[in-house]
């Protein structure tokens, strides 16, 4: 019998030390946590939309014949300065000297039949007068007389035209500027019966040059005109250009069944160092903002661990009440009451996207936090616009952004 109470004791002390366990278990959890930090700092944030693009001079121009023929002689070459008005090739005359002799003598052969028609005419009309020949015959003399008038005319043109020809044989550079591409060697026959044949290429000015960069339609809307952009190439990976949006141009593009549209950024080449057809990689500054605190993300990622959201759920909701707006105080506190949301990855949802939460330690090593509004985000970092209890803290506090387990 005494055997018999003896176990039931034990059984009592058993369950009391369950029951204990269990209520201080939270506590002893908390108790045995240790948290990883980042700190706020000072600086400047740019919030950017990135591309890519090709560089281009601002003007360039296609320098072709409008004749066919053989090439007799080239004067320039690839990256040679030109200026407007400089010959730059010539094509074989052969040909064309031979056929304008020829229009020639057509011509003094129409000017002779235009002369015996223009007198035959004349002394025909004299004799109508008379009446010594019939009407007939004055309107056949007058007939010839007009032939002959059209035939002169044709045969002038025809010598004009071989003239201009001519003229055309000569290549010369329509402005001034530098030639970038040349696709023609000398002896090389061009035809141009349907199509200039393109023998240059004359960029205008490259210390003037701009970037024709695709952007998603995603990210178009953040663009404007002006908006000042930084880029890489390739070539120069550690020196970083700049550039200014010159013009958005409104026809969508569709690359891999996305739609981009084009941006136009102007730049300055004074340096020389860029070239046609490099590849830039842009960044388009859509925000920035100089001397500002500055958070990591990480700690805007922060995820209290249940047992930490059931100790400041009463202080969370005090706080919030005092610094946010009824209708943002009552859409928060109806997430962190509602069991399913108040959950570590979705205890914030009641708060807006420019809304967070920086959980840090205080001056008594307690585990604190405050409401924050966010700025401009990037990947890494985001601006801390202000603390809403209006209350700010040293920029070298700790800021806690993860949690370790003791061991």
């Amino acid at each position: 019998m005494e055997m018999k109470k003896k176990g039931w004791i034990f059984f009592g002390i058993l369950v009391i030390a369950v029951i204990f366990y269990v209520k201080i278990k939270p506590v002893i959890a908390s108790k045995n946590l240790e948290f990883t930090y980042t700190r706020l700092e000072r600086g400047t944030i740019e919030a950017i939309v990135s591309s890519t693009g090709t560089l281009e001079a601002i003007n360039t121009v296609e320098v072709g014949t409008q004749i066919s023929g053989t090439i007799k002689k080239i004067y320039v070459d690839y990256n040679d300065k030109v200026q407007a008005g400089q010959l730059l090739a010539e094509m074989d005359l052969k040909l064309l000297n031979t056929n304008l002799i020829s229009a020639q003598a057509n011509l003094a052969v129409s000017q002779t039949q235009l002369a015996y028609s223009k007198k035959e005419y004349e002394r025909n009309l004299g004799l109508f007068n008379k009446n010594v020949i019939s009407e007939k015959d004055l309107a056949n003399s007058k007939f010839i007389y007009d032939q002959a008038i059209g035939a002169n005319k044709a045969a002038e043109a025809a010598v004009k035209n071989i003239q201009v020809s001519i003229g055309y044989a000569k290549i010369t550079a329509p402005i001034s500027g530098t030639i970038t591409e040349r696709s023609v060697e000398e002896g090389q026959t061009v035809a141009a019966s349907f199509a200039t044949p393109k023998m240059f290429i004359i960029a205008e000015d490259l210390s003037k040059m701009q970037i024709l960069a695709d952007v998603d339609e995603s990210d178009i809307g953040f663009i404007r005109d002006s908006m000042k952009v930084h880029f890489t190439v390739q070539t120069y990976s550690e020196k970083e250009f700049y550039g200014i949006v010159s013009q958005i141009r409104l026809q969508p593009i569709e690359i891999n069944n996305v739609v981009n549209y084009q941006v136009v950024v102007d730049v300055d080449n004074k340096e020389g160092l860029l070239l046609p057809g490099m590849t830039a990689n842009l960044e388009f500054i859509t925000k920035s903002a100089k001397n500002v605190l500055l958070i990591n993300n990480s700690a805007l990622r922060f995820r209290p661990n249940e047992v930490i959201l059931k100790e400041i759920k009463s202080k969370l909701e005090e706080k919030s009440k005092s610094i946010l707006s009824d209708s943002l105080y009552q859409k928060f506190k109806n997430a962190i009451n509602n069991e399913e949301s108040y959950t570590p990855n979705n205890f914030k949802k009641g708060l807006p996207s420019n809304i967070n939460i920086l959980f840090y330690t205080n001056s008594e090593g307690k585990l604190d936090f405050k409401f924050i509004e966010i700025g401009i985000k990037t990947g890494l970092q985001s601006e801390l616009k202000r603390f809403l209890d209006n209350v700010p803290i040293s920029e070298e506090i700790k800021v806690i952004n993860g949690i370790k387990s003791k061991k």
